[in-house]
């Protein structure tokens, strides 16, 4: 059982720290020796440092909420400055012999220093909650000592039981015949006379417009292209324009061509040094990796050597 755990752990824990020595290397490279080295003793002081969780940590050292929300952003900034440490002591562990023990070294005193920070992150915490607690706690003191006033007394609706009297309506009354409608003459009205109608006249019918033959115009000379600087005569024909025309468009196209051709013989030029430098950084990750093993070796012969003693 315990076999067949440990070799896919084992296989996760190297493809770990192959992938943080690729990734360290390529950081590496583009430092001097020295800027590492230096780097490196900076991020070392970082991670060693507990000036912060010393001063935070007492007890009363967070003794308000607006203290606590300061070491909380305190904390933040803290943390990132671990996380950018524990980067370039990686970056730095690279360029050793022993690489995985150098970032192992590393990784512990950074898991120490973010735990303590964590660790003051979570009283600032506490205090903001039990500030936050206190709060609630007084107002429901002071809500439960407040006068309540009394609820608003709604009167019953009053129910009327006399009834009340009917309402009385009046017969309808039948209005007069109306008078009969006179005839026109009998109120002595004279006639209206009839309308005179002119007869409509008719007009003579209009001449057709004169219709003349399409006038057909005479072809027009082409022109230069646009942005051409070939110098053309101004008694030039038609054929020593287009002459001038295809000509310049050919000098544009091999021009084309030839900045395609060196652009592809720079790409092919830069491919070839990306090429190189990736069959060098793999060799140099080969060489490391040879490197590790055979320590490994050797400290499993030396404890094989030893185990006979005890």
């Amino acid at each position: 059982m315990l076999r067949t755990l440990r070799s896919p752990t084992l296989s996760a824990l190297a493809l770990i720290s192959c992938s943080l020595i690729a990734a360290g290397a390529a950081n590496a490279a583009e430092l001097t020796e020295e800027e590492l080295e230096a780097r490196a003793q900076k991020a070392q002081t970082v991670l060693t440092d507990t000036a912060f969780y010393d001063r935070w940590s007492a007890k009363g050292a967070i003794e308000s909420p607006a203290t606590a929300a300061k070491v909380k952003d305190a904390a933040d900034k803290e943390l990132s400055r671990v996380d950018r440490a524990m980067k370039d002591v990686q970056a730095a562990c690279t360029e050793k012999f022993l690489v995985n023990k150098c970032i192992d070294d590393a990784r512990r005193l950074s898991f120490s220093r973010e735990r303590e920070i964590r660790r003051v992150i979570v009283a600032a915490d506490e205090v903001i909650r039990a500030e936050r607690v206190r709060k609630m706690e007084e107002n429901r003191a002071k809500n439960a000592a407040a006068k309540r006033e009394p609820p608003m007394k709604i009167a019953p609706k009053e129910v009327k039981t006399d009834r009340p009297e009917p309402i009385r309506i009046a017969p309808k009354k039948p209005s007069e015949p109306s008078l009969p409608m006179k005839l026109d003459g009998a109120d002595g009205r004279k006639a209206s006379e009839p309308v005179n109608l002119k007869p409509k006249e008719v007009k003579a019918p209009s001449e057709p417009a004169g219709i003349h033959p399409k006038e057909v115009k005479d072809a027009s000379a082409p022109a230069l292209i646009p942005g051409s600087k070939v110098e053309v005569s101004p008694d030039a024909t038609r054929k020593d324009l287009e002459d001038a025309n295809e000509a310049w468009y050919a000098e544009k196209q091999a021009q084309a061509a030839e900045r395609q051709r060196e652009a592809e013989e720079r790409a092919q030029k830069r491919r070839k040094d990306r090429e190189a430098k990736q069959q060098q950084f793999e060799k140099s990750l080969e060489e490391r990796s040879e490197a590790q093993k055979r320590y490994e070796d050797r400290q499993k012969e030396k404890s094989s050597g030893l185990a006979k003693y005890f």
